[in-house]
């Protein structure tokens, strides 16, 4: 038997009364209404406790008789509405709770969406411990899912910060037996718990470092123009005098009417260039296209169109008219 003591007729009507008169009130309501005793519960628990002892002692007195039977009924309708009406609680706390931590922070300005805060004087206390244990997982389910990232954004999770605090802080409620606000108190980061920061960019470690030395070299100015170092000039071999005379030394001797010129200066064309330039070209006509064009000689491009006319050298223009794609046509 339950240890719960045993409460008078006249208690015992006060409370079914409350408790009747609760449900009716929170049947229509989407947030939970105020008891009207802090121990609320404990005093439905021994209203029940009582009427299990009122129907065994009178089964035990004169049997299962009518009275008992309206004392059944009367157990089993407290125990019906107890249950709707923790039910209906539960499910208010619930989404009281929910909305209170998932609004979006748009919802704050809005005095339409905010929801009153409970009165806890006016409530049970294992409710109020009920209540704080669905925020604690509530925040722990944000937590998981990453609610502050989708509200936020990028911008907001670059730009939150965890403050960290010292060793061995401790929260302002662990100095204090009751809870300071309704809300849990917020997890602390020390400062030798905070995660080293992470790169996320996957770079090879030599890589990086010769990209550090690339980017530490001074660029080589290129001259214009690379001259070429002059050998020493080669000595002139002297007069020869009339005793002893060499024709080697003759054939060495500079001529009287050449000059030393600087040949690698000359811009002139060279001789090859000259000779390609000097060579004779024959007029022909064209007579069929070509779709690309071909290398003359001075190693140009020339497309050849039916009915253009050109100049080109002998072995180009003779190719063109053995093939039937030119004709000779002289002035």
């Amino acid at each position: 038997m339950s240890s719960d003591p045993v409460l008078t007729d006249l208690q015992a009507r006060e409370i079914q009364e409350q408790l009747f008169a609760t449900y009716r009130q929170q049947t229509n309501r989407q947030v939970p209404v105020h008891l009207p005793r802090k121990d609320f519960w404990v005093m439905v628990k021994r209203l029940l406790t009582t009427l299990d002892v009122q129907i065994h002692n009178m089964i035990r007195q004169h049997g299962a008789d009518l009275r008992v039977q309206n004392e059944q009924k009367r157990q089993a309708n407290v125990r019906h509405i107890a249950s709707e009406l923790a039910r209906r609680r539960l499910v208010a706390m619930m989404q009281h709770a929910a909305s209170q931590s998932l609004r979006m922070a748009i919802s704050v300005t809005d005095n339409a969406t905010v929801l009153p805060p409970l009165d806890w004087q006016k409530t049970d206390v294992n409710e109020r411990q009920l209540y704080s244990a669905i925020q604690t997982e509530m925040d722990r389910f944000k937590k998981s899912i990453g609610w502050q990232e989708m509200q936020d954004g990028l911008r907001g999770e670059m730009e939150f910060a965890t403050p960290t605090h010292k060793p061995g802080t401790m929260q302002l409620g662990d100095f204090t037996e009751k809870p300071i606000t309704n809300q849990p108190p917020p997890d602390l980061v020390f400062e030798d718990q905070r995660p080293e920061p992470v790169d996320t960019m996957d770079i090879d470690e030599e890589d990086r470092i010769a990209a550090l030395e690339w980017d530490s070299m001074e660029p080589v100015p290129i001259p214009e123009h690379i001259e070429e170092p002059m050998s020493p000039p080669a000595p002139l071999p002297q007069a020869p005098s009339s005793e002893g005379r060499h024709g080697a030394a003759m054939e060495l001797a500079p001529s009287a009417t050449s000059a030393i010129t600087d040949d690698w200066m000359d811009d002139s064309p060279k001789e090859e260039e000259k000779a390609v330039e000097m060579a004779p070209l024959i007029r022909i006509r064209i007579l069929t296209s070509f779709d690309e064009a071909i290398a003359t000689a001075d190693g140009s491009e020339l497309m050849l169109q039916a009915g253009d006319v050109h100049n080109l050298e002998t072995g180009m223009a003779q190719w063109l008219i053995d093939s039937g794609a030119a004709e000779a046509a002289p002035l």
